[in-house]
């Protein structure tokens, strides 16, 4: 029994070494100021609604799907009605395109597009999170009232 215990523990330890455990999808988080940026990529989605956006240029099909959230750590919820657009870069070409990521529903209130990556490699994804443009009271008037950015990388295998 005790060499039960002492197995499961080694394993339990090395899981994150070895790759084992992270989070499907995540490309990384970022903390900037009091905000908790963290960004998904999975493969496109089917989306619905006013503002979806099935591909980002007419004739070409999606490849991925960017998912963000926006966490405010000071108080403890994620952030609606922001302006989100994300830059990506491809780091062996340079070309770069951009694209707005919406307000979404669904597991969590996050932001995101489907788009299109031309062929596998590395890729440069720059958000940039600007404040929303809503009325405010006065005493709040400095919350989520500055830009952010944030940089990540993906590997498109």
């Amino acid at each position: 029994m005790r060499w039960i215990i002492v197995v499961a523990t080694v394993v339990l330890l090395l899981l994150p070494h070895l790759g084992w455990g992270e989070e499907r999808g995540r490309a990384g988080s970022r903390t900037v100021g009091n905000l908790e940026v963290t960004l998904y990529v999975w493969a496109p989605q089917q989306l619905v609604g006013p503002k979806a956006h099935t591909a980002p240029e007419p004739g070409q099909s999606a490849t991925h799907h960017l998912d963000l959230t926006v966490y405010d750590l000071r108080r403890g919820l994620y952030i609606p009605y922001l302006n989100v657009k994300a830059t990506v870069t491809d780091m062996t070409t340079k070309h770069d395109f951009s694209v707005d990521l919406v307000p979404m529903i669904g597991e969590w209130l996050h932001y995101g597009a489907n788009i299109t990556l031309p062929h596998k490699g590395r890729y440069a994804i720059l958000v940039t999170v600007d404040p929303p443009d809503i009325v405010r009271y006065k005493h709040l008037a400095d919350v989520w009232s500055t830009s952010a950015q944030a940089l990540f990388e993906y590997d498109y295998r």
